[in-house]
Parts: C-alpha cells; sequence; structure tokens
C-alpha cells in the first residue's frame, strides 16, 4: 500500500517548483511548467514532459554548477517515474537518476547532507540537526526523492533499510519549515505513520495529526491528501464513514485549483476506484 500511494504522491511536488523552473531555465520554462500543473489531461503531460527533461538535462550539463536546476530536475524526474514509467527496472534508474540529482545540489549547497550516502543512522542523525531553514529546499528535495527511490526499490531490503533516514529527514523539514511546499511534508509523513496499526507499534493517530495538518495548510485545494488519508490512515483503522466522506468529498470539489489542476484530476480518477471498492475493503 505505501509504495503504491508514495509513488502517486510525486506529483505533488509538481505544484511547487514554479519559481526554481523560472530561474533555472527562463520565463519560456516557467511558462511551461505551469502548464503541466495545470493540465486537465494527464496523458499529455505524459507525453510531452520527456522532451521537458531532456531540455533540463542539456542545461544541465552546460551549467553543472546550478544547483537549483538539479533541485529541479530532481523534482520532475521523479515524478515522471512515479506517475508513467511501468517498466519496474526503467522507473528504478530513473528514481536513482532523481536521487543523485538532488544530493548533488546538497553538496552544490554545502549543506550537511553532502556525502551522507550510505551513513550509518547514527551519524547521519547527527548530520540532519545540523540542517538550517537555508537548507530546507535542498534538504526536502534529498528527502522525497529518496522515498521515491525507495518505493521503487521495493523489493531491495537496502533501499528499504533507509526509510527510517529519509522520514528523519521529512521531519526535520516539517519542523524547519511546517508550511513548506504548500503542506505537502506532513502528507508524506502521514503515509508513512500510516503503514502499521497500534497492536505492531504504528501510530495512527500521529498520521491522522499528519494528514490535517496537510489539508489545513493547503486549504482543501490539493485534494490528493483527502485520498491518501481515506486509502492509508481510514483504511487503517477500518473507519468506513470516514473513508467514503474523505472521497465524497473529492468527488464533488472543484478540481480547478491553480497548481493542482493536474493532480486533482489524478485524485478524482483514484477516488473514483476506491469508493467501488469500498465493499470490498470494509467487508
Amino acid at each position: 500500500m505505501m509504495i503504491r500511494m508514495l509513488m502517486l504522491a510525486a506529483v505533488l511536488s509538481l505544484g511547487g517548483c514554479g519559481a526554481l523552473i523560472d530561474r533555472a531555465t527562463s520565463n519560456f520554462a516557467s511558462d511551461l511548467e505551469q502548464a503541466v500543473v495545470n493540465y486537465d489531461e494527464p496523458l499529455v503531460v505524459e507525453r510531452g514532459l520527456p522532451a521537458f527533461l531532456l531540455i533540463l538535462e542539456a542545461r544541465r550539463q552546460a551549467s553543472p554548477g546550478d544547483s537549483d536546476l538539479l533541485v529541479n530536475l530532481a523534482s520532475l524526474t521523479g515524478t515522471y517515474a512515479s506517475l508513467f514509467v511501468e517498466d519496474g527496472d526503467a522507473a528504478r534508474r530513473m528514481s536513482a537518476r532523481a536521487l543523485d540529482y538532488a544530493r548533488q545540489a546538497a553538496c552544490l549547497d554545502d549543506t550537511p547532507l553532502c556525502e551522507t550516502s550510505g551513513m550509518p543512522f547514527e551519524r547521519f542523525e547527527q548530520r540532519v540537526t545540523e540542517l538550517k531553514p537555508e537548507h530546507v529546499e535542498t534538504a526536502y528535495s534529498v528527502a522525497t526523492a529518496w522515498v521515491t527511490w525507495i518505493a521503487s526499490a521495493s523489493s531491495d531490503y537496502g533501499a528499504l533499510a533507509d526509510l527510517p533516514k529519509a522520514e528523519l529527514l521529512l521531519e526535520t523539514v516539517a519542523g524547519l519549515a511546517p508550511e513548506y511546499d504548500d503542506g505537502a511534508v506532513w502528507l508524506y509523513l502521514g503515509v508513512l505513520n500510516s503503514q502499521r496499526p497500534p497492536a505492531a507499534g504504528g501510530r495512527p493517530d500521529l498520521a491522522k495529526e499528519y494528514f490535517e495538518r496537510a489539508r489545513a495548510i493547503s486549504s482543501g485545494r490539493n485534494l490528493m491528501i483527502n485520498v491518501f488519508m481515506a486509502d492509508e490512515y481510514a483504511r487503517l483503522v477500518f473507519d468506513r464513514e470516514l473513508y467514503v466522506d474523505l472521497l465524497e468529498q473529492v468527488m464533488i470539489a472543484d478540481p480547478e485549483q491553480p497548481g493542482y489542476v493536474l493532480a486533482n484530476r489524478i485524485a478524482r480518477a483514484r477516488a473514483r476506484e476506491l469508493l467501488e471498492q469500498a465493499d470490498e475493503i470494509f467487508f
């Protein structure tokens, strides 16, 4: 469950990268990014985004020291791999590329996250405590690319062993900048804390708090939050009434929210599928 939902969550990162694209690739690319996040047909985005990735890659090769561009590439590469690449090996390669972009940016920006790949948890934890507000953008890029890569490599126990590090990084970003990325950081944490029931050491109460915080910060514009909360939290606590209510809210809401049109169209399609499965889930 977590793997599918975290891979879907990658679409959320599209909404917050407009400023980066504008700085990195001029007004044309900024306009193109706005077209992507506000387009109401995922198929067009699926077919058009690869050309955009190649354009950004060409610019990266011309400007290897541009950390903003690397952060942007990490976001868009991970998004495309998660949403549109069905071949498992290809998705893993693209997710690994996205994580590499983010880690390169962490070094270019001289953050404590530079050269932390493979570091023991205790040492990594110490590095994370050294992060400052000015590191949030890059730290969030590393964390979300890391989670996406872990999801794509779910059969690799070594990759799964990195999940506590990625979660710690997300928690740190949330502490430094609670409203970052329009609250999406809390959405990631809500999903991660919805994986185990209380009897197995899980904290669904914490997951609920995180989901609600994400909803409040986004002012309800991000319909994907309802989908995640239904499919993760409501299923975990076996609350059919909440499950149905959250998904029905998605179905009647206006998806045409600036910066979330694409995400909301995907959310609505997923909500419809989940409502049809309610009788099977809550037997």
